[in-house]
């Protein structure tokens, strides 16, 4: 396991506009960024005085911003649920609904790896409320994505969007077995999702 760096590497650069001088979106926006660093780098163990340490405020700002630590895991699962729903309904503006099927899974599952928000801090937050508030969008995008690809006989009629949810759940694991196994994997769920039985 790598040796923690000081929580200070998360502190925002000098030319960062000060924490006083943010908005509340912005104060958010910069405890999360801030968060996420600190949880990929410490693991969920690491404590609210070291958040606020790596971000230069007391606590108790963290608290007003965002709420106890449980709230600020929740949040960045949640924002990480919103991008993949924004790069759903982006994607059902694609003129060829196969193609944007492909690409967007590809997309997730590259975002998948690259995400250092570990699968506990998933496991503890789906029931929290700003979790379970933003969940639907995503569903309902990959679902309509689905269907569209479908109404256009690119997919087996006993296709569908759980095919996928595996592979973008797997892809870290199945990685860590070889570099390319989850884009492998995400082409092989795919293949088996298609009419023609090809990508």
């Amino acid at each position: 396991m790598d040796i923690p760096a000081p929580a200070s590497e998360d502190a925002p650069d000098a030319g960062a506009t000060p924490w006083s001088a943010l908005d509340a979106a912005g104060k958010r926006a910069r405890a999360l960024e801030v968060a996420g660093d600190l949880f990929a780098r410490e693991g969920l163990d690491a404590s609210m005085p070291s958040l606020a340490d790596a971000i230069g405020v007391g606590v108790g700002s963290i608290y007003r911003q965002i709420g106890r630590k449980e709230d600020v895991i929740a949040a960045l699962v949640a924002q990480r649920i919103e991008r993949v729903a924004e790069q759903f309904e982006e994607a059902a503006g694609a003129e060829d609904p196969w193609v944007a099927l492909h690409d967007v899974t590809h997309a997730v599952v590259a975002e998948a790896l690259d995400d250092h928000v570990t699968h506990e801090a998933w496991a503890i937050s789906l029931e929290h409320p700003e979790v379970r508030a933003v969940r639907p969008r995503a569903a309902a995008g990959l679902e309509a994505l689905v269907e569209r690809a479908r109404a256009h006989g690119a997919l087996r009629a006993d296709a569908g969007a759980d095919d996928l949810r595996l592979a973008f759940r797997a892809a870290k694991e199945v990685e860590a077995l070889g570099g390319g196994g989850a884009h492998r994997l995400a082409d092989l769920v795919l293949r088996g999702m298609a009419a023609d039985g090809g990508v």
